[in-house]
């Protein structure tokens, strides 16, 4: 190989690298491409009780159960956090409690027996705050809590409460999202039912319960 031809070689070879640096630094040069953050959101969970503790209320062995249906709107948000308002309609809710029932035995004795109530209620939670973080991941952690009411069938937990009750509760989970859209919600909350001393008696009721949902971001 003659000495033009391999200087038109190496002539060649400095215009490609060269080229191809220019090329890459244009491509750094341009702004990266906004992330896709959805506003709104739409869903359905589902949460049942696992303890009764007597923190605030005073009304032991209660089980609880409801279904809920979301709208959450995010107010604010970044790559790492997203504030957001959520709001609940919950069209089913039963709440268990032991009562106990005084049955005449004859002769002017009785016995007490006790058996479990099951009462169903509706309700709403218009007041919803929730935290969330690394936004832009799909394992997302959060924070949340939330206040509404319920009315019940009949006056629960006990004859002489109320049958329309306050609501607050207050936890935790983690958001498993997909294709930045379809999410997977799992988590711990702590509520309170509770007249607030509308009626005669309040004794109130705890519950720690676990709850799981399904989403759409939109």
């Amino acid at each position: 190989m003659n000495i033009r031809i391999m200087s038109l070689l190496l002539l060649l070879l400095a215009a490609s690298v060269c080229s191809a640096q220019q090329a890459n630094l244009a491509i750094e040069q341009q702004p990266a491409a906004p992330i896709e953050n959805p506003r709104n959101e739409f869903g359905v969970w589902g949460a049942i009780s696992f303890d009764a503790p007597t923190w605030i209320g005073y009304s032991p062995d209660a089980r609880f159960g409801n279904i809920g249906l979301r709208y959450g709107r995010v107010l604010a948000a970044n790559q790492n956090l997203a504030f957001s308002w959520t709001i609940d309609a919950v069209p089913v809710a039963i709440l268990s409690v032991k009562r106990l029932t005084i049955v005449p035995t004859g002769s002017g004795s009785f016995t007490v027996q006790q058996s479990r109530d099951r009462t169903y209620g509706a309700g709403l939670s218009p007041i919803g705050l929730k935290l969330g973080f690394r936004r832009s991941q799909m394992l997302q952690p959060f924070a949340n809590g939330s206040a509404g009411f319920l009315y019940f069938s009949k006056q629960v937990p006990v004859a002489g409460a109320s049958q329309f009750n306050f609501t607050f509760d207050f936890g935790g989970g983690a958001d498993i999202v997909k294709d930045g859209r379809r999410v997977i919600s799992i988590g711990y909350k702590f509520q309170h039912i509770s007249n607030g001393y509308t009626a005669t008696i309040n004794p109130g009721v705890d519950i720690q319960m676990i709850y799981v949902g399904y989403s759409i971001r939109r």
